[in-house]
């Protein structure tokens, strides 16, 4: 099934219902929706454009909706895009370019162009609709290609997950260009909702205006929400839930959350290279450390041993994830495929726990447990802990190499007012005894990647421009 397909049927069935607003308030009807995806799918092709290696394609920007356009006009003609991070054939950008291979975003999806004919839908399942990178938590995103069927199949996996299904006003406030902000925009759209395109200092006034009833969304994602709210602000009555994946929730993230926005929220777990994993609303995890949500239909997750022998319910160990919605590889990249793909199984590099009622329940990654000179330390641990400071809303543990190569254990806070040194030291110090970070760094907002998860390199990066204590 090309993806869309179920956009052009609902064309058909409800060609007044509003589809997308854009951020400017104009709202795109599905049977605008599907002409407008119709004349920039002819345009592609009197561009040149056809099947062949993928076009690199941007769709975030200023106004989202074109590329999100572009991205269904090439997916209609069987084209595939690809993250603009990644290598591809040619490219299209958002603005003017000397460069003879790369096209205008904004001359492509030129709305005041007469009206084409319906394009025909490439039919071929197998077909590559993009390729993804993958989140790149260590600087080197990987190429994943997700043909038309697979995306479909996590779509409709995520309908059968808490959140859905439910055609209703939905604000995704992620990057569209990563595999989770694209399904969430193609359950919305399948489903005869409206997707409401938005950004966190507009959300607060366009969610009681356009009646939104879900958001979906990253920790750092409804950290910008929560900042754009008035002080005094009380959760919005039409508001039912938040859909939170990408990385771990603080414990006060959540907490203000609930108090100031909405109290249904839910829990996800997924990756790129083997979509939703787990779900459950937050208020049914229940008191398991680590607990994540119930792993979903048609996805199996196994606790292994280092010699990649399934574990018994309830024991800690290294997680592997198998099933229809997992990719078999990189694209073109043998050696990261053969470090994280073995026997039909994806390894996300997460230690944690499957109980037998199929709760996961998370315990870090196999790279946050760090050396320090022979003591190892759980970064997730010392996180823990500095989250618990009163004022604390968002900490990271990480190691950084000293004078002659030895990885000391290191921090990042963020707290809306400067907190000494020394009440930091104290603090750690009576509660992680002989792991105290050698520095805790203060900033503003840790550096995360499109999926909401914190870049530990930048962090090691920046932390050797700073200068330590003396011991």
């Amino acid at each position: 099934m090309n993806i869309t397909a179920p956009l052009r049927r609902l064309a058909r069935l409800i060609p007044d219902t509003p589809a997308v607003i854009r951020a400017d308030d104009t709202v795109l009807t599905y049977a605008m929706l599907d002409r407008a995806i119709d004349r920039v799918a002819a345009r592609t092709a009197a561009h040149g454009l056809g099947p062949g290696d993928p076009i690199g394609l941007p769709i975030t920007g200023p106004d989202e909706s074109l590329g999100l356009i572009l991205a269904l006009a090439l997916a209609r003609r069987g084209i595939a895009s690809a993250d603009p991070a990644l290598p591809a054939r040619r490219r299209i950008v958002a603005g003017p370019t000397p460069d003879p291979d790369a096209f205008d975003l904004n001359t492509l999806c030129d709305p005041a162009t007469e009206a084409a004919p319906e394009v025909p839908i490439d039919p071929d399942p197998a077909a590559l609709f993009r390729v993804f990178a993958s989140s790149g938590t260590t600087g080197r995103p990987k190429p994943v290609a997700i043909s038309h069927g697979l995306v479909a199949r996590r779509v409709f996996a995520n309908i059968l997950a808490p959140g859905g299904p439910d055609p209703c006003a939905r604000i995704v406030a992620l990057d569209l260009g990563i595999v989770w902000g694209f399904t969430a925009v193609l359950r919305t759209l399948w489903q005869g909702g409206t997707l409401v395109l938005t950004n966190p200092r507009e959300a607060v006034t366009r969610i009681p205006r356009h009646r939104v009833r879900t958001i979906v969304t990253s920790p750092s994602g409804l950290r910008a929400l929560l900042d754009a709210l008035p002080p005094e602000s009380r959760p919005f009555p039409g508001l039912e839930t938040i859909e939170i994946g990408g990385s771990a929730l603080p414990g006060p993230l959540r907490d203000a959350a609930i108090a100031r926005l909405c109290p249904g929220l839910i829990s996800h777990l997924g990756s790129t290279e083997a979509g939703g994993i787990a779900s459950t609303p937050i208020a049914a995890l229940g008191s398991r450390p680590g607990a994540i949500g119930f792993v979903n239909p048609d996805v199996t997750v196994e606790v292994v041993d280092p010699d990649h022998r399934p574990l018994p319910p309830g024991t800690e160990g290294m997680l592997r994830v198998g099933g229809p919605l997992v990719v078999a590889g990189y694209e073109g990249a043998a050696e990261a495929t053969a470090a994280s793909f073995r026997d039909g199984w994806f390894y996300p590099g997460d230690l944690g726990t499957v109980w037998a009622d199929g709760m996961l329940c998370l315990a870090g990654r196999e790279s946050d447990v760090i050396n320090c000179g022979g003591v190892k330390i759980s970064t997730n641990a010392v996180e823990a802990v500095l989250l618990s400071l009163p004022g604390v809303s968002d900490a990271a543990a990480f190691g950084v190499p000293d004078a002659v190569g030895l990885i000391q254990l290191w921090a990042a806070i963020v707290a809306p007012g400067p907190i000494g040194a020394a009440e930091l030291s104290r603090f750690c110090a009576a509660r992680l005894p002989g792991q105290v970070p050698r520095m805790i760094l203060q900033m503003k907002a840790l550096p995360r990647n499109a999926n909401g998860k914190v870049r530990k390199d930048l962090l090691a990066a920046y932390a050797r421009t700073q200068t330590p204590p003396r011991d």
